[in-house]
């Protein structure tokens, strides 16, 4: 899980690469900045793409809307809101296994599957 808050900056002041502000409560996720062309090229200021994520046991659609994570053998970072769907005490923090499948197309609506 990843949160851009830090000390000095303000609630709802952080852009994600695509320009949108990060949401902790919206289906979001960073994309491995390596994978960006895999994923409909994630750029800075390009429109988010969209992923099914499969892991622990569940699915989910997320919105690709930033670039990350950061930490070595780590593909994609997740914002809070997804990652208490895959890890609803957030104890884990790590969830192993999991399986991004890139989306085609504009007209998908991020949230849990099945």
């Amino acid at each position: 899980m990843y949160n851009p808050f830090r000390p000095g900056y303000r609630e709802g002041g952080v852009n994600t690469a695509s320009g949108e502000r990060y949401d902790p409560s919206a289906w979001a996720a960073a994309i491995k900045t390596n994978l960006r062309k895999k994923f409909g090229g994630v750029q800075y200021g390009a429109r988010p793409t969209y992923a099914l994520v499969e892991g622990a046991g569940k699915k989910a659609i997320v919105k690709i809307n930033d670039v990350g994570p950061l930490t070595p053998g780590r593909i994609i970072d997740f914002n809070e809101r997804t990652m208490r769907h895959f890890d609803p005490s957030l104890q884990l923090g790590v969830i192993a296994d999991v399986k991004v499948t890139p989306l085609s197309g504009d007209d998908w609506i991020p949230g849990p599957i099945g």
